[in-house]
């Protein structure tokens, strides 16, 4: 074969290669390069002043998953304008295809958090079962900040957390579709459950105001009697009156502290590290100094509060529930079939039984509205399944029987109390966070034209079974 036409056959090689380059699909850089993803999502501030704060998982090039979390915040005059900036901050799009818990932050105004709910739901960035939590005590920016320091996966930790007290503790969740649709219901208010972090060494939860009760569960404050029931007035004014005492008593102490402080440090006794910070409180002795001094961050834990925020009625501001009213709502709630309760000091046959835990198998609730003698009555017919945690109750067969149908009775009235007085907080305060208009308006037209929320008597009826 001639030079020139093994050159030709080589040129015309190199021209049907280039075509067929040519015509090969584009290849864009892959979405996870970038893209990343959030997984929680905290909004505060107004229409016109609008703060976000993220939660990401950032992938990068490293051994194991390949995924870091960070945290990226943005403002702007509107939820989306912040959306916005935050993209344009991190230099990617962000994914909220697994956007799994929305955080509201302390005082945010009812309108406006319909309206950012109805935008993240409308444009696709929430999904319909995505959770609400209101921040109790802090910003929702603040809050997401010190949940990503508790670790690389606090980003699941904090949907894994939410989803387990859906599905096996006893308190109350809200989804983003549920919130909307109980918000825009005749009953007009809807409720959100209330998150905090806490440092690991406190000794209980702040929310927990009540005695006889794990985290959502059923003794109220009187439950040490055996009996359940309200606080009267007169054990208001004892209560504010020991609280002013010991305030008075630890002022005193610490002052008296740090003038004993002062006097040993300029005794030259400066060698053992010990350092207290102004109040007399917050001491480290034996050389050992605070996470501020020695530049480690405080360990936090994730705690749900015994407390719930409740939006609508003619308030802007949300309500937050004490911890009675709360497992009131939790009580009657249908989704909330799971988890531990308590009773504390209960007196059975001259004998008091310090703590007696049992466990939800399965909760029964059904309600009827009806008109009797011209007044609008709602009943709730309760009926719970418990089983006893604390197997030496159980070995004794003859105190287990008289413990047994003292037990029943006193959850049973515990329910009735706790639920008593979401429905007088619900009244008080004119906000049908129970549902009762709704209720009505669906199953009793008559009742609904002229309801009174304040004029509706409502009667419980409970049952409760102990199951051996």
């Amino acid at each position: 074969m001639k030079r020139s036409k093994k050159i030709l056959i080589y040129k015309l090689s190199c021209f049907l290669f280039a075509i067929v380059l040519l015509l090969l699909p584009q290849r864009a850089l892959p979405q996870s390069d970038i893209q990343v993803l959030a997984t929680v999502l905290g909004i505060d501030g107004t229409g016109g002043n609008v703060t976000v704060a993220a939660q990401l998982a950032v992938p990068v090039a490293q051994s194991g998953d390949g995924k870091a979390s960070t945290v990226a915040k943005a403002t702007g005059g509107s939820i989306s304008e912040a959306l916005e900036n935050l993209e344009i901050g991190m230099g990617r799009r962000v994914n909220f295809g697994h956007l799994s818990t929305v955080a509201a932050g302390k005082g945010m105004l009812l309108s406006d958090i319909k309206e950012f709910v109805s935008y993240l739901m409308s444009s696709g960035k929430v999904g319909p079962g995505a959770y609400l939590v209101y921040c109790s005590h802090s910003t929702a920016s603040e809050f997401i900040e010190q949940a990503q320091k508790m670790g690389e996966s606090s980003d699941a930790e904090l949907g894994n957390f939410i989803a387990y007290n859906k599905s096996g503790n006893h308190v109350t969740t809200a989804t983003a579709l549920k919130f909307l649709q109980t918000l825009h219901s005749t009953s007009g208010a809807a409720c959100l459950p209330c998150v905090q972090l806490e440092d690991e060494n406190s000794e209980s939860n702040p929310g927990d105001s009540s005695v006889g009760e794990g985290r959502g569960g059923a003794a109220s404050e009187k439950s040490q009697s055996g009996a359940g029931g309200l606080p009267t007035e007169s054990e208001k004014k004892q209560e504010e009156q020991k609280s002013e005492e010991a305030e008075k008593s630890d002022g005193s102490k610490g002052e008296s502290e740090n003038e004993s402080q002062a006097k040993s440090e300029s005794g030259g006794n400066s060698e053992n590290g010990s350092q207290q910070e102004s109040g007399g409180s917050g001491k480290s002795s034996d050389g050992k100094k605070s996470g501020k001094e020695t530049g480690t961050a405080e360990k936090k834990k994730l705690v749900a509060a015994d407390s719930i925020a409740v939006y609508g009625g003619d308030r802007e501001e949300p309500t937050v529930l004490n911890a009675l009213a709360t497992r009131g709502v939790v009580w009657q709630d249908t989704h909330s079939n799971y988890g531990l309760v308590e009773l504390r000091n209960v007196l059975i046959d001259g004998q008091t039984v310090p703590s007696v835990a049992a466990r939800l198998s399965g909760k029964s609730v059904k309600k009827s509205a009806k008109i009797v003698k011209g007044e609008n009555v709602l009943t709730y017919k309760i009926k719970v399944k418990l089983k006893l945690d604390d197997s030496h109750i159980c070995a004794n067969p003859g105190f287990f029987g008289l413990l047994k149908d003292k037990l029943e009775d006193e959850f049973e009235s515990v329910i009735r109390n706790n639920l008593a007085f979401a429905v007088q907080t619900s009244k008080e305060t004119g906000i049908d966070f129970l549902g009762i208009r709704e209720w009505f308006h669906k199953f009793c037209r008559k009742g609904a034209e002229n309801f009174d929320l304040s004029s509706v008597i409502v009667n419980i009826e409970t049952k409760v079974i102990i199951q051996t």
